[in-house]
């Protein structure tokens, strides 16, 4: 396996594990009413399943071109995941949202933003040293 390829397995693990913990063990409360929460894990998940989706098709297709571009697509679904929280959650800290939904989406963002960025940087620096000693 090579290493840049790495990066789309981690990731598409992350977010798999991301996906399935806020929606078994780490969801949040489940009342009567739909809370603000909720609908924030929904969205979420259509993000984390965007993401899944975006680092198949990575790892699937030949082209370098669309190779190259997943860590940023990544990047920036990460960003996005990441802010998430912000649209709704309830009001009480010590609900299960705010101590085990919302930081597990939080911190798989993270994870997801760090390891897409070394990618990103690993073959900006790697394309840039085949330029400079001709190896294009």
């Amino acid at each position: 396996m090579k290493r840049k390829n790495l990066s789309l397995y981690v990731n598409t693990v992350i977010s798999a594990a991301g996906l399935v913990g806020i929606n078994t063990f780490l969801h949040p409360c489940q009342s009567e009413m739909a809370m603000k929460c909720v609908r924030t894990t929904h969205i979420a998940s259509a993000v984390l399943a965007a993401l899944i989706a975006v680092e198949i098709i990575g790892a699937v297709t030949k082209h370098d071109t669309a190779r190259k571009t997943v860590p940023f697509i990544s990047a920036l679904l990460s960003a996005v995941l990441f802010f998430v929280p912000l649209l709704g959650h309830c009001g009480g800290a010590m609900m299960h949202c705010n101590t085990h939904t919302m930081p597990a989406v939080r911190i798989s963002a993270l994870l997801i933003l760090v390891i897409s960025l070394t990618s990103v940087i690993t073959d900006t620096v790697s394309s840039g040293r085949k330029k400079a000693y001709g190896n294009d």
